[in-house]
């Protein structure tokens, strides 16, 4: 947008009337006025620039104009002051006005004698402006004019171009939130520490040791049947939504959702387990809610386990997506199930138990030996109790190590000396689900030794 509209503001009349010979010159002869002006021109009139002005002798007239001009849409480029203009309000505040109403206005001081430095001047303004002592030459006149213009024109193109950029930042913005809704930058991050300087390819991996966590809805298929397929989504959704935003405030990432299951990963195993942890507490609460709204109670279980895995991205190349796999991927996906088997909400393995700094920050207990299809040695595995009840935390760390030397009587086949010490156990904890399996075990009504999954 070219803009060659300028505004004068002086006192004097002759003055004035040498503004716009100079800068808006007819063709009539130049005015004897011109002679306020130092030199005359050295270039021919008829390849100078010509420009639109408007004068005003006193300091509100000037700033009445530059308000009519931002109203019509049609502002000034440059404004043309000077700093002594009785009566009324001098010419330094006349441009403070203007620069309050148009701060993209260039103004020129132009005074005989200023007692201000241009310092001054410009901190009054609060902006950058030119000082020009009279008397000025009209080609000296005419180039500031054109620079001025000039320089308007530029900063509304900029303007403009920066407007234009933050509209592309912002639709990037919200491209990449959406993206991470469905990628979490964590997974990108720990994929590719260098990311930000490059683009993830297909088949691109990385490996690391991590806490995997995995958590179900126990007997979801069974409750899904009973409910439409809308109030399925809606469940699911809002089950979801209550435990999504504890794992990232624990310092994890969600790398997939799995109908009503969640994995992620951690790589702190503590976080992993206070996630866990803080999941059961919040079931309890949003329980109470179902149980208000007339809905059966649903219950949960997560497994845990720590140890190298590979985060990558698989497909091709117009369709891919993250995956983790590796055997610490699949044994925390089984511990998760073992949950079911036991009755305990929280299990970890022994890898993951190992991955504590400090592992007196829990209760827990031993609670068995797994043997792992395919795999030659067994995997201990170990319950978290913290989730339960107070009154039941207390009777099961009173029986932890009763149970434990239970465990380890019953693998070295001393199964009178296991079955008198499960059942202590079951006289303090009437109800512990392990307890009766191992006891179930010990009476030969169920299968003998370790578990295998």
């Amino acid at each position: 947008m070219d803009n060659n509209r300028i505004l004068v503001l002086d006192d004097d009349k002759e003055l004035l009337a040498a503004y716009r010979s100079i800068l808006q010159p007819t063709k009539s002869k130049k005015s004897s006025l011109l002679a306020a002006f130092a030199e005359t021109d050295e270039q021919p009139k008829d390849s100078r620039p010509v420009f639109e002005v408007t004068t005003a002798t006193q300091g509100e007239e000037g700033v009445a104009f530059v308000k009519k001009s931002l109203d019509d849409n049609r502002p000034f480029a440059v404004a043309f002051i000077d700093i002594r203009m009785p009566p009324g309000i001098d010419g330094l505040e006349a441009a403070k006005k203007i620069r309050d109403l148009d701060n993209s206005i260039y103004i020129i001081i132009v005074t005989a004698y200023s007692d201000r430095s241009i310092e001054e001047i410009q901190r009054s303004v609060r902006h950058d402006v030119v000082l020009t002592r009279k008397p000025v030459s009209s080609d000296e006149l005419i180039q500031q004019a054109r620079n001025a213009c000039n320089s308007w024109a530029k900063d509304l193109q900029l303007e403009n171009k920066t407007h234009e950029l933050d509209q592309v930042n912002k639709e990037l913005f919200e491209k990449i939130q959406l993206f991470e809704k469905f990628v979490p930058t964590n997974f990108i991050k720990v994929l590719d520490s260098d990311v930000d300087n490059d683009h993830i390819q297909l088949g691109k991996y990385s490996e690391h040791e991590m806490s995997v966590m995995f958590s179900d809805i126990r007997s979801f298929t069974a409750l899904s049947e009973t409910i439409t397929p809308k109030d399925n989504f809606r469940f699911i959704n809002s089950y979801l939504g209550h435990m999504g935003p504890i794992v990232r405030k624990h310092h994890g990432f969600i790398d997939k959702f799995i109908g009503d299951g969640i994995m992620a990963l951690f790589e702190d195993a503590e976080n992993a387990i206070n996630t866990a942890i803080e999941m059961m507490q919040r079931l309890n609460k949003y329980n109470d809610g179902r149980k208000r709204a007339g809905y059966v109670p649903i219950s949960i279980g997560v497994g845990i386990n720590r140890g190298p895995l590979s985060l990558g991205t698989i497909g091709e190349e117009d369709r891919m997506q993250t995956t983790v796999i590796g055997d610490t991927v699949n044994l925390a996906a089984r511990t998760e199930s073992l949950t079911k088997t036991y009755g305990a909400p929280i299990i970890l393995t022994q890898g993951t138990f190992l991955g504590l700094e400090n592992s007196s920050k829990f209760n827990y207990r031993i609670l068995d030996r797994v043997q792992v299809k395919g795999k030659s040695d067994s995997v201990v595995m170990y319950e978290i109790l913290d989730a339960f009840p107070e009154n039941e935390i207390e009777k099961k760390m009173q029986i932890a190590d009763i149970y434990q030397r239970g465990v380890e009587l019953y693998y070295n086949k001393d199964i009178n000396g296991a079955t008198e010490q499960f059942q202590q156990c079951l006289g303090v904890c009437p109800e512990d689900i392990p307890t009766r399996i191992f006891l179930q075990r010990c009476w030969g009504m169920a299968s003998s030794y370790e578990t295998t999954f």
